[in-house]
């Protein structure tokens, strides 16, 4: 019997998988992996439209022989024509219902995992940035303890200079009283000995 199809058809790849972009599947390559799974249902359907013209085709009712015994047989030839025409043409209708259903659950699914990868992209981001926070936080919290130490060291500096001028009750770098008195001594040691 001819076949009713006449391009080859290809199925689809039941593992179909689309490159994962920023929030989700590449949306042109979701749209047009479900453009050709339309364009395959088309094409079967238009095989099953086919099929079923060339079964009411082969209804027509055969030209009468000239002998009754002959009639009889080729009457019985052309109802086992018709079943098989009639058998061939629920087989398309049900492989064309058949891969239209597997297109469409191929699609859905695509369009699920996409959703369900953006979300788990979504979900990452939100992680991250929780994780980026908490580190700048941490660091605020290490530079802020780190620059009282500094602060805590700077006053303790001043109280010991502060200490020191009341001590001895100059200034860094002014002439004290004892030294001045040392000038004195070695002066009248010079005189002694002119």
């Amino acid at each position: 019997m001819e076949k009713t199809v006449s391009e080859p058809e290809t199925l689809l790849e039941p593992d179909v998988r689309f490159p994962i972009v920023l929030r989700g599947y590449d949306r042109r390559q979701v749209d047009e992996y479900v453009r050709v799974a339309e364009k395959r249902a088309d094409r079967q359907e238009k095989a099953r439209r086919v099929a079923e013209r060339r079964l009411a085709k082969a209804q027509v009712p055969a030209p009468r022989a000239a002998e009754p015994d002959d009639a009889a047989g080729l009457g019985q030839r052309i109802d086992k024509i018709l079943q098989v025409a009639r058998a061939e043409a629920a087989a398309i209708k049900d492989q064309a219902r058949q891969e239209s259903a597997e297109l469409r659950a191929a699609a859905e699914q695509a369009v699920a995992e996409a959703e369900a990868a953006g979300a788990e992209t979504e979900r990452a981001a939100r992680r991250e940035a929780q994780t980026i926070l908490a580190r700048a936080e941490e660091e605020a919290t290490t530079i802020r303890a780190t620059n009282q130490a500094v602060l805590d060291q700077l006053s303790l500096i001043a109280g010991v200079v502060e200490e020191v001028r009341d001590r001895f009750g100059t200034e860094p770098g002014a002439e004290s009283p004892a030294g001045h008195g040392a000038d004195d001594v070695s002066e009248s040691r010079g005189a002694g000995t002119t």
